[in-house]
């Protein structure tokens, strides 16, 4: 039997199965399984060009033959058939006799008839037999149904976003990740394969090798760029680490020289300076992103100071203090005002974030109260 022969066979079976379901009323049953799908299928194909451009590494190798991929007889094919053939069969000639012995049972009641017992018993096994088979032979072609839709579809590409085959037959992802497994598992796709994250079918094994490379190199690459972010945070730690020390160690040269000063006067400023270089840096270390913000602070303004504090002290230290000494050793005691001035403001521009959350804060806390009409002029009303 030829090929066209066969398709004329199975076009008459399906013709008397449904004539015979109409004839008992099974019409939900067998509604048209291979209903038009041009419009959507066109509309999804039009969709899916954009992603084709997108994964061009992909589907660089995606102009196949079809039809080396796919079964030439998938499952379902003739099964299916059988199965709803059988079903009806059954469920046409023993939910008769189903029937039959009913009447005769309201007919005769009473009367016990064990023959008719035993053929009502049998006859209602066989009817749900044959209604299971004729559930299975439309799931079978249901299922045949939505292969023939995924290859229309598929026409001469590789791989497609399950999301979209979903839309198509009009189902959840879910399920299309079932039906489409159970078809490979079925061969009826011959080297169909699912991804992990269950996002693409792809059609072939040469495609699915292309995408677990390329889902290699994407790895390896992510885990190259954590580790070049791991390795630039490190490189900052260390930096910031390295500034803070290199700040601590010119606090300690200030407090060595204000130890070597016995001057009142000279004492109390240097103590201030100290003391409000050592709370810029303990700023910086609880909070390392305003690193940048103290950067001329620790390399410029300190080894500064500290350069005019030496000079004081070797100043200091002459036994004859003129007026070029006395002149010069006022003048650095004014220049200390002002780096204590200028030291202060910066400590007082670190705050500013705190001061602004604070406030945001109180703004929220005032605004509940409000609402809660818990105020003081709520109060007073």
């Amino acid at each position: 039997m030829d090929k066209k022969d066969f398709s004329n066979l199975e076009d008459q079976i399906m013709s008397t199965v449904s004539n015979a379901l109409k004839a008992i009323d099974f019409a939900n049953l067998t509604r048209d399984i291979n209903d038009k799908t041009d419009d959507t299928l066109n509309h999804f194909k039009s969709k899916f060009n954009g992603y084709s451009e997108k994964h061009m590494s992909l589907n660089k190798k995606a102009k196949n033959d079809i039809s080396t991929y796919i079964s030439k007889r998938p499952a379902g094919s003739i099964s299916g058939i059988l199965y709803i053939l059988f079903g009806v069969s059954g469920c046409l000639i023993y939910g008769s006799s189903v029937l039959i012995s009913l009447i005769f049972k309201l007919l005769f009641d009473g009367v016990a008839i064990i023959s008719s017992n035993i053929i009502f018993g049998v006859s209602l096994v066989i009817f749900a037999v044959s209604l299971g088979l004729l559930v299975r032979g439309i799931k079978l072609r249901k299922r045949l149904s939505r292969f023939k839709k995924y290859v229309r579809f598929i026409d001469d590409n590789s791989y497609f976003l399950i999301k979209d085959l979903a839309k198509l037959v009009k189902e959840k992802e879910s399920f299309v990740v079932k039906d489409l497994s159970k078809m490979i598992d079925l061969g009826m796709f011959l080297e169909g394969h699912i991804d992990e994250e269950k996002t693409y079918f792809m059609l072939n094994d040469e495609v699915y090798s292309d995408y677990l490379n390329l889902k290699k190199q994407q790895m390896a690459k992510e885990s190259n760029k954590e580790k070049l972010n791991e390795k630039i945070n490190n490189l900052e730690k260390e930096e910031i680490e390295s500034t803070i020390r290199i700040g601590r160690n010119y606090i300690e040269q200030i407090k060595t020289v204000r130890n070597e000063i016995y001057k009142e006067e000279i004492a109390i400023k240097l103590d201030k300076l100290g003391n409000i270089a050592n709370q810029i840096l303990s700023n910086v270390e609880k909070n390392p992103k305003k690193i940048q913000e103290v950067n001329k602070f620790i390399n410029h303004y300190l080894p500064i100071t500290i350069k005019l504090i030496n000079s004081y002290k070797e100043l200091n230290s002459q036994l004859v203090q003129g007026d070029n000494i006395k002149n010069a050793k006022s003048e650095i005691e004014k220049s200390i005002d002002l780096i204590n001035n200028a030291f202060e403001n910066l400590l007082d521009d670190l705050f500013e974030d705190v001061v602004l959350d604070i406030s945001t804060d109180i703004s929220v806390l005032k605004t509940l109260f409000k609402q809660e009409g818990l105020t003081e002029d709520d109060f007073k009303k």
